[in-house]
């Protein structure tokens, strides 16, 4: 949500494993009791929560020893979280670029998000290594950069100058988070569904096996 000179802000997180033992007692994760109100999330409570989140941390750093798991899986310690975004849902997008176009696309990617207004209290930036061995392996080596949209309208819209903006730098968009992406996108990003299709044709020749995803990115017709 921020512009400016603060663009992009955040808190930068890095482990080690420790020295000794860490003993990994369960944590009793808090639970969000009902769904939240639509109006709930809006670019002033946004703005807000971001603004005390990004403070919580001193300008000098903490250091903290925790369970591996605290660290990887933050999410875990509140359950039923997706219930902040009340009834109407969220979009999840996801894309990495590759490192050497990533410090311009993830800045043009972060002003139109924060253009947009729209964007949830929480964004995540990480690093990935290299390309997995599956036709539609989603990682390559550089950013990868993970955020939630509160499902209103004109959010589809947003998504879609978010995925020109992945195609324009030469990066891909995680199928696993995705809703929106259009075929001609996809096809465009995974350069290898062609043989991912000759797979799916030798075990699959009659087509019973479909998804609505696959229907929507028209993953078995050729082009």
């Amino acid at each position: 949500m921020a512009k400016g000179r603060e663009l992009g802000r955040g808190l930068l997180e890095e482990a080690e494993p420790a020295s000794e033992a860490v003993p990994d007692t369960p944590q009793r994760a808090r639970r969000v009791p009902m769904d939240a109100p639509g109006s709930l999330l809006n670019p002033i409570t946004i703005g807000l929560f971001n603004a005390a989140y990004y403070r919580r941390v001193p300008v000098g750093g903490r250091e903290r020893i925790v369970p591996y798991r605290r660290f990887l899986y933050p999410l875990d310690a509140i359950s039923d979280w997706n219930r902040i975004y009340g009834r109407g849902g969220f979009f999840q997008f996801q894309c990495v670029l590759p490192d050497a176009s990533a410090p311009r696309g993830i800045r043009l990617l972060l002003e139109e998000i924060a253009g947009s207004g729209r964007a949830s209290f929480l964004a995540v930036l990480k690093t990935l290594g290299a390309e997995g061995r599956g036709y539609l392996s989603f990682p390559m080596r550089g950013y990868t950069l993970a955020l939630d949209f509160p499902r209103r309208g004109g959010v589809e819209d947003v998504l879609r100058r978010l995925e020109r903006l992945t195609l324009d730098h030469g990066g891909r968009i995680y199928l696993a988070k995705d809703a929106v992406l259009s075929p001609e996108g996809f096809r465009a990003m995974y350069p290898k569904l062609p043989e991912f299709q000759a797979v799916l044709d030798a075990i699959d020749p009659k087509q019973r096996l479909n998804s609505d995803m696959a229907r929507r990115l028209k993953i078995r017709e050729r082009r």
